[in-house]
């Protein structure tokens, strides 16, 4: 069963198959991000990795950026969850 969780503001999804743990990345760009781990927490934290990866390398120019920042913030405090 896939399950679907938010960090900064970016959504993933989680979930396990013959003994593995599986991770997808939607990215705004069109592209994911796809990886596996021995548990489930691994995948969790390795999902939330690339999502850093991804906020870090779509750093944006003037107020866009700050919006962006915001949106993640706000993501982070409300505790976002579907």
């Amino acid at each position: 069963m896939r399950v679907t969780k938010h960090h900064l503001g970016i959504g993933f999804e989680v979930w396990n198959n013959q003994q593995s743990w599986f991770w997808y990345v939607d990215n705004t760009n069109r592209n994911g991000t796809i990886g596996a781990a021995a548990s489930e927490s691994d995948a969790i934290a390795e999902a939330h990795s690339s999502i850093e990866e991804i906020s870090n390398s779509n750093a944006q120019p003037g107020w866009e950026c700050s919006l962006g920042k915001l949106a993640r913030y706000l993501a982070s405090v409300c505790d976002v969850t579907a």
